[in-house]
């Protein structure tokens, strides 16, 4: 028997987060008098289908490690995949800012949506904790028996 506790909360929250940051833009790009939204869903004439993507896998993975709680191992290898997703989503945003702002006469300024999936990822952490957590105490409990 596996122990399914705080871990569903978490995964939860960051997939909460994900599917809202979707709907936001990441930064703001100023150029010529015009502000364009950068975002995952943003109707201006900036877009990031790579983001797109991303956002929906970590949203989707985190919905389906909810329901991995039978095997404790798989859960934790896909909460892990999904750690390294949002990093690589956080990663790629700021190398398209720091490539987008280092050309003249453009400025780019966060989107206070920016801090959904760095809590998404922190949550996902927490999650992984909880996991390891369990997994010891399973651990301690077959080494009693």
């Amino acid at each position: 028997m596996v122990l399914q506790r705080i871990q569903s909360v978490y995964l939860l929250i960051a997939a909460i987060l994900m599917a809202v940051f979707a709907f936001f833009p990441a930064l703001l790009i100023g150029q010529g008098g015009q502000v364009f939204a950068y975002g995952a869903l943003t109707t201006t004439k900036v877009g990031f289908p790579l983001m797109m993507v991303l956002v929906v896998l970590i949203s989707l993975l985190a919905v389906i490690d909810i329901f991995l709680y039978k095997n404790l191992q798989r859960q934790m290898t896909v909460c892990f995949v999904d750690i390294i997703i949002g990093l690589s989503l956080i990663l790629a945003i700021g190398i398209q800012a720091f490539a987008v702002g280092s050309k003249e006469d453009v400025t780019v300024s966060c989107h206070w949506a920016l801090a959904f999936p760095v809590l998404s990822v922190i949550f996902l952490m927490l999650a992984h904790k909880a996991m390891s957590r369990d997994k010891k105490l399973l651990r301690d409990s077959d080494r009693l028996r």
